[in-house]
């Protein structure tokens, strides 16, 4: 009943237990209820591709950002162009990235917990196949692990230095680590990776043309928060998932409840406020 499922349209099919599941017949084709779980499974397993498949446009967005960067700084090297793209970069992932990997894995689990055995109740074991892609988005966590194993000087440029590649290799892991986990799963429709970094750079491109100042890392920022704005609303409320303020929770609604669509713009100003700012 919710608008966002019929919009999951960057995943063509998913396999799952050696069987193939299009979305469309999921959402359409009344199931009998002896078949219920296994709905559920393939439902999650589809929402896992496609917030897999949105947080590998951030990675590579930050790959592509860092690696701009890297060729201005060999053009002009200066302490302060580290301190400045480094610290940006960080902003970028602490308040925009690792908050939306938190509320697509909540998501996620919520989805699962409609299952008799929900994924996330299930111990993990090495080599098995519960709880797909779901420890992904968690994991995208750790990078704030990471970056607090040292503490930034700007009497110390090394510092800098160290967080700028900790930064660039971890989202290169996240990359490899989101390739790995689909492939089995996710039948993907065929598109160019970069098309959202393109899309972004001809922007910029096109601003800068016009006389008009402006930083490309203000720029690119401005940019993230607004596109992460307009992915939790199609990806998350639309679906049909709601977001406690208090709790920080994410929970289904009942049965029967009424879609309120002007509560889920409020929570999202709400959400974006605290995270975003």
């Amino acid at each position: 009943m919710y608008p966002g499922w019929n919009n999951i349209n960057v995943v063509n099919f998913i396999t799952y237990n050696k069987k193939t599941y299009y979305l469309e017949n999921l959402i359409e084709t009344p199931t009998h209820k002896s078949f219920c779980m296994i709905k559920i499974r393939a439902l999650t397993v589809h929402l896992g591709c496609k917030y897999v498949k949105v947080m590998n446009n951030f990675f590579l967005i930050i790959i592509n950002g860092l690696s701009f960067c890297k060729i201005d700084e060999e053009r002009n090297i200066s302490k302060n162009n580290v301190i400045t793209y480094t610290e940006e970069f960080m902003k970028i992932i602490i308040l925009f990235i690792v908050p939306t990997a938190k509320l697509m894995k909540d998501a996620m689990d919520a989805l699962g917990s409609i299952h008799y055995k929900p994924w996330a109740n299930i111990k993990k074991k090495k080599n098995n196949n519960h709880y797909i892609m779901s420890p992904l988005l968690e994991r995208i966590g750790d990078i704030l692990d990471k970056l607090n194993e040292r503490t930034l000087s700007r009497d110390d440029i090394y510092t800098y230095i160290w967080a700028f590649h900790t930064i660039y290799s971890f989202s290169n892991s996240i990359i490899e680590d989101i390739q790995y986990d689909t492939d089995s799963y996710c039948e993907f429709v065929s598109y160019n990776q970069n098309y959202l970094w393109h899309e972004w750079i001809l922007e910029y491109n096109t601003i800068i043309k016009q006389d008009e100042k402006l930083v490309f890392l203000n720029f690119l920022t401005r940019k993230f928060k607004d596109y992460i704005k307009t992915v939790i609303i199609e990806n998350y409320f639309q679906l049909g998932f709601k977001f406690d303020s208090f709790t920080e929770e994410t929970f289904l609604p009942k049965s029967g409840e009424q879609y309120i669509q002007e509560l889920e713009f409020k929570v999202t100003d709400e959400y974006s406020q605290r995270y975003y700012k």
